[in-house]
């Protein structure tokens, strides 16, 4: 007999918060349009405990990871390997990685200072309501709202949608799992209140519909936007063409999809529960940089510009200085010149979860869910850790955002490494 327990904690941030996401904002956040949250599922089958939580946050730091789970450990004997803790990408929450003036890089760490607690505070919840459950998952199909930002004609997708349901021995909601591939970016840059985007109603349709909490965890969709009315195909990036209208209708047409799977699926008391962990090595891909003497002359340009009142110059020139900062910050923290960071893969009977650290692009999840030899295999990007995007061996020949540092900072067969090693995970957890 399966065990289940499943809660939700709000984490919204306090207004003036910068947001994360679009370099392009210079000011904070002026409101809340809806409250952000962690929300948390733990499994067990009285042998393990595999832990689960969706932030509606755009990343999930390895510093907040790595505490979540010290905590869990320590307070409920959770093993870290068991917990999965994953962002929905969010690019209208806080940030929660600095490169701010260092007044506002206050709000920020003071923020981070409370997430970790927040987090646990779902699990704990989570735990202590833990009750005799069965489960099912499935699959659907949401078309008409993604598009392929780096070749919008013809790019691949993945309009799969896939569930999973966590029921009650009484038949009440415990929880819903959605899983969908796209970039939580309907509101654009020029968006300045607090909003969980479209992943955000999602989880609230399916609640209020289903009753339990519903996480969402976005996919493989480093390339892939959300497709609204308002979408220029020439100009695919700009998502200053979003409104909070298209945000609503978005996420109430994937929770659609969800519901309706959800209904049909037939759900079981007892499923294996295991999960796997692995230290993974990319190499970094870092550009040229210059000696320290050089970067000091142009921080003392900065500051010259700024006396001058040449503000735009000066905001260039400054994110030019932290782009090279963050370089060498990069490379001190990792001198070998190789990125250590995990992947994650959860067996849920013959669900597979793979966590995957920053932003894969379409194609490296579509050919894990391929390969795999699971009965259904749900790509979580987003997880654990914040890598920046991981584009195809084929996406650095032809250039463009997504490859350019400091979004990307891993070389090109970082890919061929992540599906080698994800489809090694998903067989080893199957054979066992």
């Amino acid at each position: 007999m399966v065990m289940a327990g499943s809660a939700k904690v709000r984490i919204t941030p306090p207004i003036g918060i910068p947001l994360d996401g679009y370099s392009s904002r210079k000011e904070g956040s002026k409101g809340v349009h809806d409250d952000l949250h962690a929300r948390a599922l733990i499994l067990s089958d009285g042998k393990e405990y595999i832990a689960l939580a969706s932030l509606e946050l755009i990343y999930s730091p390895y510093n907040v990871t790595r505490k979540v789970r010290k905590i869990l450990y320590n307070e409920l004997g959770i093993p870290e390997d068991n917990i999965l803790i994953a962002a929905v990408h969010t690019h209208s929450g806080p940030s929660v990685i600095g490169f701010h003036s260092a007044r506002r890089n206050y709000f920020v760490k003071e923020y981070l200072s409370l997430l970790p607690g927040l987090i646990a505070s779902a699990f704990f919840n989570a735990y202590k309501s833990l009750k005799e459950a069965r489960l099912g998952y499935g699959k659907g199909e949401v078309k008409g709202w993604t598009i392929n930002r780096r070749k919008p004609l013809k790019g691949p997708l993945d309009n799969e949608l896939i569930v999973l349901k966590v029921e009650s021995k009484e038949g009440s909601t415990i929880c819903s799992v959605v899983n969908f591939t796209c970039h939580a970016v309907v509101l654009g840059a020029n968006n300045l209140l607090i909003s969980a985007d479209y992943p955000g109603y999602v989880s609230e349709t399916v609640e209020r519909v289903e009753g339990g909490t519903c996480l969402f965890f976005n996919g493989a969709c480093g390339d892939i936007n959300p497709l609204t009315p308002g979408t220029i195909i020439e100009r695919v990036y700009d998502r200053s063409v979003g409104t909070f209208t298209d945000v609503i209708k978005m996420g109430r047409s994937i929770a659609g999809e969800a519901i309706k799977v959800l209904n049909s699926l037939r759900l079981k008391e007892d499923v294996v529960l295991k999960a796997l962990k692995r230290e993974i090595r990319l190499k970094l891909r870092i550009p040229s940089l210059p000696s320290d003497s050089e970067i000091e002359e142009m921080k003392k340009e900065y500051e010259s510009l700024l006396k001058e009142g040449k503000i735009k110059e000066a905001e260039g020139l400054g994110h030019k200085i932290a782009r090279l900062m963050y370089a060498k910050n990069v490379l001190k923290m990792h001198p070998e010149g190789e990125l250590k960071t995990e992947l994650q893969a959860i067996r849920i009977g013959g669900l597979i979860c793979v966590g995957i650290p920053g932003e894969p692009f379409v194609e490296i999840g579509l050919r894990i869910k391929s390969s795999s030899k699971a009965d259904l295999t749900m790509i979580i990007g987003y997880a654990n850790d914040v890598i920046g995007y991981i584009p195809t061996a084929e996406a650095y020949d032809e250039g463009g955002y997504e490859v350019t540092f400091p979004v990307c900072i891993v070389e090109r067969n970082s890919a061929d490494v992540i599906v080698r090693e994800a489809l090694d995970m998903i067989e080893t957890l199957l054979s066992t």
